[in-house]
């Protein structure tokens, strides 16, 4: 899948390709603009320059072959442009080990010329050439990368800022700041900055806990309230990266917005719900996992079974045992059995509610959250997470 950090598409289609109803379209559109363009000029010549209310025209996006500025590079960014693509579709394929070799190379092809791609990345040398070294710079092995990506959140172009967000993600440098990313992390934001603001959370967040830098308990608290209204967003691939965002911050109050996740209209996002709860621990979440079960096609049950398998060895304290794996098998009512005696179990009697720690609560149990409300559309491929790997970033 090519991600919103790829070069601006062509939109033309070859002409010997294109139907004569295209053509003739495009040959309108062409006597239309010429006609306007000499009435532009004319009127120019008459008033003898623009008036100070005239916009400065948008410069269009140059490519290599055309752009004076980078025909010095035309080489550098020719090859780094097409490592980039066998990467991603590598990645796309399964073929993860051939993909961390081409990353390699990407690194390397980059570092060897980091200051061309430094300046390319701030601008001065066409749109093309910007985004192409935003993406690029994700894969460099100097630190300094990250700062160069982080100042390209603060500019105005969306697409330009989401693809910073997937490079420092793939980058998951466990100094990039975090401020940033949280204040990209909003409803407000453009779909292709809140798509991957939590994705780069969760990759950062992710790097600091396995640098012993966990989140202190103001950023976490920041971070929860700001997922949280992503949570219900229309965009299924939005509620997707902020269950990843949930669930490297790791905090019971996360449980509120993966309760109401596990019940998803798209299966792959309750999937993902489902194993961030597992790895939560909370008890709570439980049942809703096994409600899955009753969703899924009969050939995907066995992936929520392993979800529960994982889940039930967690609130029991032991690993379940091949012969208990086999009598649960798929069936969400012996499950909910399961469930059932292990409430049992803790003294914790039918209606009365649990904490997150598996204690019991004075009060009875409270009603499980509302799902959302249906997304519009369909599930599209969600972008590949990137997770670090040492010196290489591959795999994900």
């Amino acid at each position: 899948m090519t991600h919103s950090r790829s070069l601006p598409p062509r939109m033309c289609l070859p002409r010997a390709s294109q139907p004569w109803t295209c053509r003739l379209v495009a040959r309108t559109a062409a006597l239309v603009l010429a006609a306007l363009g000499l009435l532009l000029l004319a009127g120019c010549n008459q008033q003898g320059k623009p008036t100070s209310t005239t916009a400065a025209p948008k410069e269009a996006a140059l490519t290599p072959a055309t752009d004076p500025r980078v025909s010095a590079h035309l080489d550098t960014f020719g090859r780094t442009e097409a490592l980039i693509t066998s990467w991603d579709g590598l990645r796309a394929d399964g073929r993860m080990q051939d993909a961390r070799r081409v990353e390699s190379q990407i690194r390397t092809e980059v570092d060897r010329q980091f200051p061309t791609f430094e300046q390319a990345a701030g601008g001065s040398m066409g749109l093309h050439a910007q985004y192409l070294s935003v993406s690029a710079l994700g894969f460099s092995a100097n630190p300094k990368a990250t700062s160069i990506l982080a100042q390209r959140l603060l500019e105005k172009d969306a697409k330009l800022q989401g693809n910073a967000l997937i490079s420092l993600g793939l980058r998951a440098d466990p100094r990039t700041p975090v401020d940033a990313l949280l204040n990209r992390t909003s409803p407000a934001m453009p779909l292709d900055v809140k798509r991957y603001a939590p994705l780069a959370l969760a990759k950062v967040l992710e790097a600091q806990r396995a640098a012993g830098m966990p989140p202190n308990a103001g950023v976490a608290q920041n971070a929860l309230a700001r997922l949280g209204a992503l949570a219900v967003d229309h965009d299924p691939i939005v509620r997707l990266h902020v269950i990843q965002a949930l669930r490297a911050i790791n905090s019971p109050a996360g449980y509120r917005y993966l309760a109401v996740l596990v019940g998803d209209p798209q299966m792959r996002v309750r999937w993902a719900a489902a194993g961030a709860l597992d790895a939560l621990g909370d008890p709570r979440g439980f049942p809703g996992v096994i409600r899955l079960l009753h969703d899924v096609a009969p050939d995907s049950k066995h992936i929520i079974r392993d979800i529960l398998v994982s889940y039930g060895g967690r609130l029991q304290g032991r690993s379940l045992t091949a012969a208990e794996i086999d009598s649960l098998g798929t069936g969400p009512r012996a499950w909910t059995q399961w469930y059932t005696e292990w409430r049992r179990s803790r003294g914790i009697a039918p209606g009365q509610a649990i904490q997150p720690n598996g204690a019991i609560s004075p009060g009875p149990a409270r009603g499980t959250p509302r799902r959302p409300t249906p997304a519009r559309g369909s599930l599209q491929p969600a972008p590949r997470p990137y997770t670090p790997s040492g010196a290489t970033r591959g795999g994900g």
